[in-house]
């Protein structure tokens, strides 16, 4: 059972006498969150032109451009190391793009070679690997550019460095007590003067390609190609301004997907990054992302209309299947896909995903299934562990059950349990010799925190406080990791009360709820972490008529009157057992999404419900 909290939302006077075009639900909204009246104007109306942060901001990043022109202009091979989920894929994309279209041949200088780099996730694991810096040095790398990782890969940069490599270091991942010696842009690194910290890894790399190609110096445009003061979206390439800043505008599809999927919280620098990007998703040219969005029909609404892809079609629907090649098979695949000017291949790439997508839920539905039995429901952090690393398995029915689960879905397992439980959860097994596992937690304890306490059984680890990845030093070490783990969080969550909290923006009556504030709420968009869809509270409805919909009976229509006698629909998708049981006459509290229901060119408000109660006054 969830505890609701209901926020205490209000606007000063002076907000709401600087703000009078604004829809008043709105204004307590943001409000609320504690923003004056001029930043809630900035928030409803971002500006490309203003709110994106100068990339030179950054301590190293004059030093970082400048390495990499030298590599350009001297014809050298510069490797872009990136990772294997969505951010690591799309900021992979970002920079080769960026560093092959500074390299494009034709120029008085070598052309560069360009290469990418994505570590397998089953064989190599996440960052730096002095084996894979070793094949590339001898491959003739001269300069090697990590996106989303290596900012804890100490000793792996040294090697480099001894084999003559140079290395960059572009990361948002936390860094350890000791930095790389290299070049680094990482907002989070201590000392680091960037004003914002939240930037995803392939936010990362849009500030060095905006840097490189959009503020001098940059030698390799030719003059009046770079940076330009006209800063509008332009309709279509090179209309207006340099080439420089229009290539830059249509990377930002890449960097609305990555951003999202890697549940950064969409303010301040990010909510300019995405909300443009939606902007360049919805009319991108990118061949492999018009055939994954026609597979994962996210551009077309229940009825088969056209809709807007928005920041819940990226995050549920696009990035699984773009993840799914990593967790599964090689992100080579998913790389390619955002590539690709081959139309036959983009669509047999997104074909693939599809269906390593559908593997993919299946293992995690099936593991999850089978860890659901095995833990304790009284401990105060669960443990989901492959039967073959237990003394005494107990039955695992799996297709695969004698085979490791697959490393790639234990990070989804233990989110699973942490959402089903409220408790945070570890995922471990055996990924070719080495016993890996991932972790999922909830707000009151930092898991990455709790592996730092856990070093001595650790070979590696990293995260962040909800969510972190792990590799043991030996299979031995797993149960005392396990136990220290199990004692920690008995002590951090002693007297917890370890229930989820459901948080209401606002209280409010069916009369507010029209055509005029729904208007009001789409401004708020793009929903995310850190600027999630108002969840609005309504007490005391009955209900007057109640409808089991789908072919199985799953979803539920609610018909609801407030006293005002005011009459609104309200629908639940894949609805629990319990509020089926609803009866006509029943009074039922109501927390729900403003939504607008459209069929048949007919429009009419409709509410999305997130949770009810049964009122005091029911009649049940």
């Amino acid at each position: 059972m969830q505890r609701w909290r209901v926020a205490d939302n209000k606007a000063s006077e002076n907000t709401i006498k600087n703000n009078p075009e604004v829809n008043p639900v709105v204004l307590r909204l943001l409000a609320g969150r504690g923003l004056s009246a001029e930043q809630i104007k900035k928030f409803l109306e971002p500006s490309y032109a203003q709110e994106l942060h100068d990339p030179f901001l950054f301590k190293q990043m004059k030093e970082a451009v400048e390495l990499i022109f030298k590599h350009l202009q001297a014809g050298n091979k510069i490797v872009v190391y990136g990772d294997y989920d969505a951010d690591g894929i799309c900021s992979t994309a970002i920079m080769h793009k960026t560093l092959s279209f500074l390299a494009t041949p034709g120029k008085t200088e070598p052309a560069a070679k360009i290469d990418i780099y994505i570590p397998d996730r089953a064989s190599e694991g996440y960052g730096l690997k002095k084996s894979a810096i070793k094949n590339l040095a001898k491959a003739g790398a001269k300069l090697i550019i990590t996106v989303d990782n290596a900012t804890r890969n100490v000793e792996e940069v040294e090697y480099g460095k001894s084999l003559g490599l140079d290395i960059i270091i572009t990361d948002h991942h936390e860094p350890g007590d000791i930095l790389p010696d290299c070049l680094i842009i990482n907002p989070k690194v201590n000392g680091e003067q960037y004003p914002f910290l939240g930037l995803a890894g392939c936010g990362v790399a849009f500030k060095v390609a905006q840097a490189l190609l959009t503020s001098p110096p940059t030698p390799l445009l030719k003059e009046g190609e770079g940076n330009h003061s006209s800063r509008t979206m332009s309709p279509s390439p090179y209309q207006g301004e340099g080439r420089g800043e229009v290539f830059i505008k249509w990377l930002l599809d890449l960097v609305a997907i990555g951003t999202i999927a890697d549940l950064v919280p969409l303010i301040d620098e990010n909510r300019v990054l995405v909300k443009y990007g939606l902007v360049v998703l919805n009319k991108t040219s990118r061949l492999g992302l018009k055939k994954l969005i026609a597979v994962a029909r996210s551009g077309v609404d229940k009825n088969g209309n056209n809709r807007e892809i928005d920041s819940w079609q990226v995050g549920f629907q696009l990035a699984p299947r773009l993840n799914a090649a990593g967790r599964l098979n090689h992100a080579n695949n998913a790389y390619e896909l955002l590539v690709t000017e081959n139309e036959a291949e983009a669509d047999k790439i997104a074909q693939q995903l599809n269906a390593t997508n559908q593997e993919r839920q299946r293992l995690t539905e099936e593991i999850f299934q089978y860890a659901d039995t095995q833990v304790n429901q009284e401990d105060k952090i669960l443990f989901a562990v492959d039967p073959n690393l237990t003394p005494d398995p107990s039955p695992y029915e799996g297709e695969g059950r004698n085979a490791p689960w697959p490393a790639g879905v234990m990070g989804l397992v233990a989110g699973k349990l942490t959402e089903k439980y409220y408790r945070p959860a570890l995922a471990v097994t055996d990924k070719g010799g080495e016993i890996v596992g991932s972790g999922r937690s909830i707000a009151e304890f930092d898991v990455t925190a709790m592996l730092e306490e856990c070093a001595e059984w650790l070979a590696n680890f990293g995260g962040h406080k909800q969510a972190c990845g792990f590799t043991l030093k030996s299979r031995e070490m797993l149960a005392p990791f396990l136990a220290k783990a199990k004692k920690i969080a008995a002590e951090k969550l002693a007297g917890v009360e370890l229930a989820p909290t459901l948080n209401i923006d606002l209280a409010v009556s069916f009369s507010d709820i029209n055509e005029e504030l729904y208007a009001a709420l789409q401004q708020l968009r793009p929903f995310g972490v850190g600027n999630p869809q108002p969840k609005f509270l309504t007490a005391n409805l009955l209900v007057v008529n109640m409808l089991n919909m789908g072919a199985d009976g799953q979803h539920l229509k609610l018909k609801l009157q407030a006293e005002n006698k005011i009459l609104l629909d309200a629908v639940a998708f894949s609805a629990s057992e319990e509020w089926k049981r609803i009866k006509v006459g029943d009074k039922i509290d109501l927390v729900y999404y403003i939504d607008r229901n459209e069929w048949n060119g007919r429009r009419e408000m409709q509410l999305k419900i997130v949770d009810l109660k049964y009122n005091a006054n029911t009649t049940n």
